[in-house]
This record gives structure tokens, sequence and C-alpha cells, in this order.
């Protein structure tokens, strides 16, 4: 839709895009187009798409897409999209008012029915800003990841999560275990309306478990991930003050003294006075594999 299209719409409703929602519609085809193109969406799929607003990337998923899942919170956005679904006679758009967070996605709940079949499903959204990590880390965790992710968000949280070594953050430690992720493009905040005060970014995750101590998505170690992410957490606690320092006072439920945590980081061949962002993927799992040790000596 063009910005005219939507200021219109929303005229004509009485009603305008809520901030606390993060509602920035997109009005950039050449946008759009891009979003389809890194989606390789083909009729096998199923797309999930979290917040579709007015429809302007719905429309053009339903044209590629086998069956589309759009969840809109918002119920005057949901019933103008209903009508518009309607209107251009696009019948495999599954259009559900929920919050995103609450909504128990088929997806999800697979294990439950043996009979339930689910595969090929992607998700496809230009994410509210205010949700976009949480949505994004929902589905790398969950038990049934996506075959894919493209997703369009802030720039700048874009960039911290393809951070590596020595620029890397908790952020980009989370999502780079569970998946491999790629900007793909910048878009201008003048592709939105109401413009945004920052660009975005199309940032593609490929969901991926390269990593044994994670085990494979179905059967992954509840205990195992725990120490995993209680080690990341603690070690970046202070980003600026070195592993030793930040395990020494974070990790107190293991009863380590601070001669042990030399030995454990040293063991894992790091030095003790790294800072965390300077740590990869490799590093942290081995910190991981081998605090037990130290902690049952």
């Amino acid at each position: 839709m063009q910005k005219t299209e939507i200021k219109n719409l929303l005229k004509q409703n009485n009603i305008s895009a809520l901030k606390s929602f993060g509602q920035n519609f997109l009005t950039s085809q050449t946008a759009i187009d891009k979003v389809i193109e890194a989606s390789s969406i083909t009729l096998t799929d199923t797309i999930v798409e979290i917040g579709p607003g007015l429809g302007s990337l719905t429309l053009e998923i339903a044209k590629k897409a086998g069956k589309v899942i759009a969840i809109e919170k918002d119920r005057k956005l949901f019933e103008i999209l209903k009508e518009s679904l309607k209107a251009s006679g696009i019948k495999n758009v599954s259009l559900v008012n929920d919050d995103a967070f609450n909504f128990q996605f088929p997806i999800f709940n697979f294990q439950s029915n043996p009979n339930f079949q689910f595969s090929n499903y992607k998700v496809v959204a230009n994410l509210p800003y205010n949700i976009a990590v949480a949505v994004v880390m929902k589905f790398l965790t969950s038990n049934n990841p996506p075959q894919a992710m493209v997703v369009m968000l802030q720039k700048e949280v874009a960039q911290r999560i393809v951070a590596t070594p020595p620029k890397a953050n908790k952020l980009a430690v989370f999502c780079q275990l569970y998946s491999t992720p790629k900007i793909i493009d910048y878009i201008p905040s003048t592709a939105f309306y109401p413009k945004p005060k920052v660009d975005s970014a199309i940032l593609e995750l490929i969901p991926c478990c390269r990593y044994p101590i994670l085990g494979s998505p179905k059967n992954r170690i509840p205990t195992t991930l725990a120490i995993l992410e209680q080690i990341i957490n603690t070690g970046f606690s202070h980003p600026r003050k070195t592993l030793l320092n930040n395990f020494v006072r974070g990790l107190g439920s293991y009863n380590l003294s601070k001669e042990s945590v030399v030995e454990w980081i040293k063991n894992a061949g790091l030095d003790p006075s790294q800072r965390p962002q300077t740590l990869t993927i490799h590093n942290w799992l081995t910190l991981a594999k081998t605090l037990k040790t130290f902690h049952n000596n």
C-alpha cells in the first residue's frame, strides 16, 4: 500500500497508529519485494506473520504461500485487514486477533498430537519494534523452530544480532546459538508510515543445531541448556569487566573459589582477563561443558 492509501484507510476508520504497539506500516513496494525474495516462499510453505497491520506484506505473502497464519493484536486493524482479505478474494490466510505471546501456535503443540504434521513453515514479518527481539527468540527456542525467519526490525538490533568477536554481545550469542543470522538489506525510515526515528533492516535467520551440547530441537537437555544460559548471562552481566570478575561475583551458587574460576577459564583455553564480547560461540559452549566438572571438584 502507498502512504496515501494507508493515511486514507486510517482516516476512514477513525484510527491512528499506536506507538504502544510499535505500529509503523510498510509503504515501500521495493522493501516488500526484497522481503518476499529473501523468503523464497513456495506453495508448500506455511507462513507465520506477526503484526500484519493493514496487510501490505500479508497480501503479497498470500500470493506465494500455501497458507498464512497472521496474528494481529489490534482489534481495529484486525477488522480492517479481515475486510481487505475478503474484498481481495484471498482465502489462504488464517487471521487471528490475539497477542502473539498468548496465542497457542499449533506449530508449537505438534507433540501433543502425533497425527499432526507441520513442516516447511517460515516466519515472515515486519515486526513491531517493541517486541521484535522477544518474537525472534520465541521461535528460535521453540521445540519446533521454523525452517527460516525473514523479519524486518530496527537496524541497530539487527546489527547487534549478527555481531561477532571482538564486538559480540549477549543477544548475538543467544541468536547465534540457535541460528545463522544474516542482514539482507537496510530499509530507510521513509519506507514506513508513520516514519520511525530509525532505519530498519531485513534480517534472515536460519535455525540450526550445530552444537551437540544443545541436542536436537526436540531433545535438548534442559539442565545443560540452563547452565549455558546462566554462564552467558553472568559473563555479560558487566560487559566492561573481565570474565574472572563476572564469574567470581555471579556464579555464587556453584561455590567456586577465585582459584577454581581461574583454572576453569584457562581450561577452556581462555584468559581470565578477557572480556565477554571477545568470546566465540564455541568458547561459551566449552565453558558450559566444563563448569560442572570444576563444581564437582
